[in-house]
């Protein structure tokens, strides 16, 4: 009880927070920015909607989502910033007061372009808006839109580019600072198998993109904050339930379960080196921990929705859970439609990982080792971490099938999952022998 009502506390005074930070960031004129929005709209616009990008390891290109970069600074810059909530709430795109004719509420579905695009058209859009072309607004009301307390003090100073470099440091620092204090809690085996597991999904390149990068901030941010304090399981749920909240707040619904996967096995991680530590626990605190996860998200989406009816007079709840509906289904699309576009990213990894399965089965069956139960079992809670981006695939197969370019990043929870399971299997079966 003690739990919920910190929660409860907790998330009255979080929210209170973003209205205000939100409000505040959208208190002073679009013209602050404009220098610099219209030279990130040339940036992009150079670029394109969907930038292309080399990865040397990878010997092919990665696809970078500027349609949502250009949305995310065209709604900093359409901000209105003399009615301010209302502005956040309804996180308009295409507007400028007095030259805007048209506003289009939220509605079930991708979101508009501007009639004059035959196909979406986010970064065309953007340099239209600072050309002052925008008869056409549309309203984007569904998320909080987070990002704002952050993008539009940055575009005050800086352009897209530089905010890109800064975006990059400090995915750099982080990392460093986070595979040194796991190498230090764990093992170094623990620690590279993280580095494999970002390396995978590009976690170097986020700063390319603003879409992606907030969930690996705080994925990265709760894991360090996790392995300096080692939080007791109490304190662990009330964490869990705000890392949900601030996933809601910033994120796009890109990969949110990151925020929620990677510190989960820094934690399962720091149970084993516990003396009264039981596989069991670990399993009832993924449970603990994901419920209070998903309270958290769903909990602060819900309210953006309700406080936007409330205050705005919309309807936003019931255009928003027919949205959900929309991406759960949508456009029919098997299982195997929604998983294979995300499994092909990540294609090279898995077809190692099962040779070296099949390698540990052969050599088990040669030496007639047998594994004692301990050791599948203690396994088990890597395990569920590691097949989670699947499930996400299956209950949001339109989402997935449509937005493979991106959600395969959440995988890296099985990358880093099955290494750190085969890496168990091997340990623990020369524990067995001796």
């Amino acid at each position: 009880m003690k739990v919920i009502l910190k929660c409860s506390i907790v998330f009255v005074l979080l929210i209170c927070i973003f209205v205000a930070l939100l409000v505040l960031s959208s208190s002073f004129p679009s013209s602050a920015i404009k220098n610099n929005v219209q030279a990130s709209a040339k940036v992009l616009y150079n670029e394109g909607n969907r930038k292309i990008v080399y990865i040397p390891y990878r010997f092919s290109n990665i696809q970078f989502d500027n349609y949502t970069d250009a949305l995310m600074i065209n709604t900093a810059y359409s901000i209105d910033s003399t009615t301010p909530l209302e502005a956040v709430f309804l996180a308009r795109k295409n507007y400028i007061p007095n030259v805007t004719k048209t506003i289009q509420e939220d509605k079930v579905g991708e979101l508009k372009s501007s009639s004059k695009y035959m196909y979406h058209n986010e970064v065309g859009e953007l340099l239209d808006l600072t050309n002052n072309e925008a008869e056409e607004s549309f309203e984007y009301a569904r998320y909080w839109h987070g990002y704002l307390i952050v993008l539009r003090p940055l575009l005050v100073i800086f352009n897209l580019n530089t905010i890109r470099v800064l975006l990059t440091i400090a995915l750099i620092i982080l990392f460093i600072a986070f595979f040194i204090l796991l190498e230090k809690k764990t093992n170094i085996f623990m620690a590279l198998f993280f580095e494999l597991g970002l390396f995978c999904v590009e976690y170097f390149y986020l700063g390319y993109t603003l879409q992606g990068i907030f969930v690996f901030l705080i994925a990265v941010i709760t894991s360090i904050i996790i392995l300096i304090k080692d939080i007791q399981f109490k304190n662990n749920v009330l964490l869990f339930f705000v890392v949900g909240m601030l996933t809601n707040f910033f994120d796009f619904l890109t990969v949110p379960m990151v925020t929620y996967g990677i510190p989960m096995l820094v934690i399962l991680l720091i149970n084993e080196k516990k003396e009264d530590y039981k596989w069991t626990k670990s399993l009832l605190d993924i449970i603990k921990l994901g419920i209070a996860w998903c309270i958290g998200y769903g909990l602060t989406w819900f309210t953006k929705w309700l406080l936007t009816d409330l205050f705005l007079h919309k309807n936003l709840i019931s255009v928003a859970l027919q949205q959900v509906k929309y991406r759960s289904i949508g456009r029919e699309y098997s299982l195997l439609q929604a998983i294979y576009p995300n499994l092909d990213y990540e294609i090279l990894f898995i077809i190692l990982t099962v040779i070296l399965t099949l390698a540990l089965v052969f050599k088990q069956i040669k030496n007639k080792s047998i594994y004692k139960n301990k050791t599948i079992k203690e396994i088990i809670p890597f395990f569920l971490i590691t097949i989670l981006p699947y499930i996400w695939y299956a209950v949001l197969k339109n989402h997935s099938a449509e937005h493979s370019f991106f959600t395969y990043r959440n995988q890296v929870l099985t990358v880093i999952g099955i290494n750190i399971c085969f890496f168990k299997m091997i340990l623990l079966e020369k524990e067995v022998k001796k």
